[in-house]
């Protein structure tokens, strides 16, 4: 069985992934000792092959779990794992998972050596994208996930989260849970939204960036400290670290094509405020430098959530490396 997941919304697909890993644990192998995670972006097909074919004495079905692969850097691969999928496909009894974010779009186009690849997992009875969702929609999520907390919360106070948040699901989820915790009331209000969350683009946020885009490691631990102590959680600091220097290497990039500085918020539908300090700390940066920093921060927050790094430890020591 293949299963491909996809998408910007990379919450919700973590979530999928998640629950087939639980699954399949549950009911086919409660040690997790048929259970391979693979780094999609650094691999080869002789791994992959090794992986799906390897056999195991305890249960029937191995669970190959494939992050990423269409970030390749080595082309050929897309080639060789469509050939290698379509043979094994049909007689194969292991389940291969790819988890991918967006894929496919005007932002994130696909090389067109990887569009046979896509069309092929995307072609998969369990195939599943994830785009972001916004709007209405995003209220509605809002909603339903102060539920799982059995609390409720006005639609102002959904509206001010969505806002505060950029619409970024990991922080929502986050902001969502601290709410839960802190509010003694059963319903959320705007006023709670207020006293117990700040806006995402918040001064400390851009003071950090602004320390590592001058290089000046010291500051940058001293500010992370002081985030630490005023209660901020590990996965807060990281989804906002990720998230500016996602918006730092978009700004890098305008600059590059000679895009003017002014019509930079507007290109990339950033507040002003936001592009404006984005573009002063992006040019402290070269594109790569970005990128990759930005894939860094990634692949520790990929590591966090398999349960593989402890961000506290961790965070610091990539700070310091920057």
């Amino acid at each position: 069985m293949i299963i491909f997941t996809y998408g910007a919304d990379t919450l919700r697909s973590h979530r999928f992934l998640s629950e087939l890993k639980n699954k399949f644990i549950r009911d086919l192998d409660q040690n997790a000792q048929s259970l391979t995670y693979l780094d999609g972006q650094n691999i080869s097909l002789p791994i992959i092959s090794e992986a799906v074919s390897a056999g195991s004495l305890f249960v029937k079905k191995r669970l190959i779990i494939i992050d990423n692969v269409f970030q390749n850097k080595k082309t050929k691969i897309f080639n060789e794992l469509h050939d290698f999928l379509k043979k094994i496909s049909d007689h194969n009894d292991n389940i291969i998972i790819f988890r991918d974010e967006e894929l496919n779009t005007k932002n994130h186009p696909l090389p067109a050596t990887a569009k046979k690849l896509f069309t092929f997992l995307n072609s998969q009875p369990y195939s599943r994208e994830f785009p972001a969702i916004t709007g209405n929609s995003l209220l509605t999520f809002i909603k339903q996930e102060m539920a799982t907390h059995k609390k409720d919360i006005a639609p102002a106070a959904a509206s001010e989260i969505a806002q505060r948040t950029g619409g970024d699901m990991w922080l929502i989820a986050s902001e969502l849970k601290k709410l839960a915790y802190r509010a003694e009331t059963k319903t959320i209000s705007l006023a709670d939204v207020k006293e117990m969350t700040v806006p995402s683009y918040d001064q400390n946020i851009f003071a950090l960036t602004d320390a590592l885009s001058d290089k000046n490691k010291n500051l940058a631990l001293k500010i992370l400290a002081e985030q630490y102590a005023a209660g901020a959680s590990d996965e807060y600091l990281l989804t906002m670290l990720i998230r500016q220097f996602k918006i730092l290497l978009q700004i890098r990039t305008a600059l590059d094509n000679n895009l003017a500085p002014a019509k930079i918020a507007g290109e990339l539908k950033l507040h002003p405020f936001v592009a404006q300090k984005g573009s002063r700390q992006a040019a402290n940066f070269s594109a790569d430098n970005l990128k990759n920093y930005l894939n860094l921060l990634i692949r520790l927050d990929w590591l966090n959530k398999k349960g593989q790094a402890d961000l506290r430890t961790e965070l610091p020591l990539l700070m310091a490396s920057l």
